[in-house]
């Protein structure tokens, strides 16, 4: 049965009429407050997801069998005119987003770093929207897709952390190969994930978060092109993070961007965040997958955002045990460790 949450807008299934779902009295049964503001009990299984309210513009299409909990991510998706990548004259560009948040956005494209938005807008919960269609020159000629997204809830919810995501492309962007069929969409498209980690405010529902919720609507090889997409990237690191290294109970990762890439100053302010976001993340998720215990984390003193990324995203991992400041006499206030159960 379907795990409903309050806000959810839902119809009743044996009559007419529906409401917004207000309290949750208990598995079986849920209040409802309807039109006319009265509230009533109403059995959990005689309900549907009411998703008439959420076509906001011609471009829009409610996403009926996917308002779940269980399944959140954004991402952007990118589809030719033609099933044949090489002979499609212009590309639309579509935001996907199998979540229950809602979002603002602005999507751009840039060269040499200037940029031109080429929409922007609101995009509603479990929805797929086609934002622009863009000329295949004026695409290929881009070395950039920029967006960026705000997200709420209408009811209680947890905030998110604003998104912010600059894209490469270039000539391997439409490489054929890089394009999968996906149920959603009649021709192949190129995928982008945009958010996957949602904070939740319940301990139930951070359970819930898992980056493998996306291969519930994908097969196992579009999935596994995503992550090389997601994990390609467009500068050149240091090969000895590469290396495979034999896990200790104890660790340390080292996040200083010069120890991550070479050429650090070809980066922006952006890339680089993003580069050390990744490379904690990915190593996190291995020292856990090894049994790792302890990991002290230098992330150094800054403008304190990406000791703030860190902690944030910390506290949504169900793995973590304890965080806490590192001690002052070897790392100053530049090091968080993390205990892990």
């Amino acid at each position: 049965m379907k795990k409903w949450k309050v806000g959810d807008k839902v119809k009743f299934l044996n009559e007419k009429g529906g409401g917004t779902i207000i309290a949750i009295k208990d598995e079986s049964t849920v209040i409802i407050q309807l039109p006319d503001g009265m509230d009533i009990p109403y059995a959990a299984d005689q309900i549907i997801p009411d998703n008439k309210n959420i076509i906001i513009n011609p471009d829009s299409e409610p996403l009926n069998n996917l308002s779940s909990t269980d399944n959140k991510v954004i991402y952007l998706a990118i589809q030719g005119n033609t099933n044949n990548i090489t002979h499609s004259t212009e590309f639309h560009v579509y935001l996907y987003n199998l979540s229950n948040y809602y979002f603002y956005y602005t999507y751009s494209i840039g060269k040499n770093e200037i940029y031109q938005c080429l929409s922007h807008g609101k995009i509603q919960s479990f929805e797929k929207q086609k934002i622009k269609t863009i000329p295949q020159f004026l695409l290929k000629d881009a070395d950039t897709q920029q967006i960026q997204m705000i997200f709420y809830q209408e009811n209680l919810y947890a905030p998110q952390n604003p998104l912010f995501e600059t894209i490469k492309l270039n000539e391997k962007t439409f490489n054929p190969s890089l394009f999968i069929q996906h149920p959603e969409f009649e021709k192949p498209v190129y995928i982008v994930l945009l958010k996957e980690n949602f904070k939740s405010p319940t301990p139930i529902l951070s359970q819930q978060k898992s980056p493998h919720n996306i291969k519930t609507h994908l097969s196992d090889d579009a999935l596994k092109k995503i992550s090389e997409l997601k994990e390609k990237t467009f500068y050149k690191l240091k090969h000895k993070q590469y290396t495979k290294k034999k896990y200790q109970e104890y660790i340390v990762l080292d996040l200083h961007i010069e120890e991550l890439v070479e050429n650090p100053a070809n980066l922006t302010s952006h890339e680089k965040l993003q580069v050390q976001l990744n490379f904690f993340e990915r190593e996190l998720y291995n020292a856990i997958a090894n049994n790792v215990k302890k990991i002290t984390i230098i992330h150094g003193v800054g403008n304190g955002r990406l000791k703030h990324e860190i902690r944030e995203y910390l506290k949504n991992v169900e793995e973590v045990k304890s965080i806490e400041d590192a001690p002052y006499k070897t790392h100053g206030f530049g090091a968080t460790v993390v205990y892990i159960k």
